[in-house]
């Protein structure tokens, strides 16, 4: 019996690998740990009073957390910062289409500051972001390369993600199917 049941196990899993999508996956994590960032940042800000700056570093891959402890508009060396890479092969990309038009990168954003040449986005104590944003990675699936967005909203700071889809060359709100 135990064997009937292994055998059964071993064949259910030969058919269930194939359709699963591991680069989908990971691309999915990747715009869920963007948003995350995002959104915990407004909470520092909030809770300790004071700016929290990201740097989106598109060439590394990462997003850069500098929190600006005494509020002079200035990060020191002693205030707290640190990365968060995006996943493996997860990346910046600019998609064939935007959320709301043509694009012509990966980060997009009516007032985007810059720290060290990176372009940036501010949470100030009340929450509210400094420019509205918008980040667009891409897994390493192929034939088709997968795409999703995080939409940042100017002054509230609310997140929204977004995964393209290639067949309509349409964008649909993350989890709405």
């Amino acid at each position: 019996e135990i064997m009937i049941v292994m055998v059964m196990m071993g064949v259910l899993t030969a058919l269930a690998i194939p359709r699963l999508d591991i680069q989908r996956y990971r691309t999915d994590a990747a715009v869920q740990g963007l948003r995350s960032v995002l959104m915990q940042a407004q909470r520092t800000a909030l809770v300790r009073q004071y700016d929290v700056v990201i740097s989106i570093d598109t060439a590394n891959h990462a997003l850069e957390w500098a929190e600006d402890a005494n509020n002079d508009g200035v990060i020191q060396t002693s205030e707290h910062k640190r990365s968060y890479p995006l996943n493996d092969g997860v990346r910046f990309a600019v998609p064939p289409t935007g959320i709301f038009g043509s694009v012509s990168a990966s980060v997009i954003g009516s007032h985007l500051g810059t720290l060290n040449g990176l372009p940036t986005v501010t949470f100030h104590r009340d929450g509210a972001a400094t420019t509205d944003l918008q980040l667009y990675v891409a897994g390493p699936a192929q034939p088709d390369i997968t795409y999703r967005a995080v939409q940042l909203i100017l002054g509230t700071g609310r997140t929204e993600w977004y995964l393209y889809n290639s067949q309509a060359h349409t964008w649909v709100l993350g989890g709405a199917q």
